[in-house]
């Protein structure tokens, strides 16, 4: 939808720092917990080269294998979302080599048990990876207010549709001195059979994360936890998700680009780890005998991404 397929995937759209970049200095630091330092003016404003060369597959067109979506990967395109979360990167790219401080790093798509060197997202009837530990953690978070009922995935098949999906790494430059990676998730949702929920205002996206150095974790070995991807709303649901317009049509969509700016203040070691299940929910409105409001939640996908040395 909106892009014209083709044979290969367009060249990146260079990334732009969104709410979910990191400045990372000798420490971690939220851009939105920096604001009173120096750099983070400077953080949004830097501009961001292309993402470095690596494995990039073509167009993929059908099912993945063993899982419940569509992928087809499109060129860059418009999101229906604001900025920082638009227009996508277009394409897979499932890895890209980098060097800092002189030493080799690779971020690369995690894959979940896929064969091959260009993994997808994994498709999920209901939470089940149990790093991430998506009930539990949506549980404690918003168990108060909310029931939420897992009604173990879609009676259709092949209604999620993915679209962009993608890992950059760009090195630092003279007027960009920040070490800039991340990745981009695209995910459109249609629905197709009777008894999957209908196109409606109702449709939202509920994202727990697991990313032990970034705004979810504590950033201490053996400290990491899990986290509702919810940019500090009243509510469980993602903020870029959802029922929305694109050039006068409603799509029901997901983007997602978290990344890290980084900017060392003497050597060091990158690594970095971020796995996300992800599924559909349509808040409905009502509640339950106990006052709690009733979130029906749906099929979704799991995805992630990592950071090693290969030097």
């Amino acid at each position: 939808m909106n892009g014209v397929p083709s044979a290969s995937p367009a060249e990146p759209i260079p990334p732009l720092p969104s709410r979910r970049s990191l400045l990372r200095g000798g420490t971690f630091l939220g851009l939105s917990a920096a604001t009173g330092t120096a750099l983070a003016p400077r953080a949004w404003g830097w501009p961001v080269m292309p993402a470095a060369t690596g494995q990039a597959s073509a167009r993929a067109a059908g099912s993945a294998p063993g899982t419940d979506l569509i992928l087809d990967y499109q060129p860059s395109q418009p999101t229906g979302w604001g900025q920082g979360f638009t227009p996508t990167i277009g394409g897979h790219t499932s890895s890209a080599d980098f060097t800092y401080q002189g030493s080799d790093y690779i971020i690369s798509l995690l894959p979940f048990g896929q064969p091959g060197d260009s993994p997808s997202p994994v498709y999920e009837d209901v939470p089940a990876d149990p790093t991430v530990d998506f009930k539990q953690t949506l549980a404690d978070a918003y168990g108060t207010y909310y029931s939420f009922r897992y009604m173990g995935g879609r009676d259709g098949r092949d209604e999620f549709s993915v679209e962009s999906y993608n890992v950059f790494a760009n090195e630092p430059t003279q007027s960009a001195p920040a070490l800039n990676f991340g990745a981009d998730l695209y995910v459109v949702y249609s629905p197709g059979r009777s008894g999957d929920p209908a196109i409606h205002k109702g449709l939202q996206w509920i994202q727990v994360i697991y990313w032990p150095e970034g705004p979810g974790g504590t950033g201490g070995p053996g400290g990491a936890k899990s986290t509702v991807d919810d940019d500090g709303r009243a509510n469980p649901f993602y903020i870029a998700g959802g029922l929305t317009s694109i050039d006068g049509n409603q799509v029901v969509s997901f983007y997602d680009r978290p990344q890290t700016l980084m900017i060392s203040q003497g050597n060091t070691t990158i690594s970095d780890l971020f796995i996300s299940e992800l599924f559909l929910a349509r808040d409905t409105g009502t509640k339950d005998a106990a006052g709690k409001e009733i979130v029906n939640i749906f099929g979704g996908l799991k995805y992630g991404w990592q950071v090693q040395s290969i030097g």
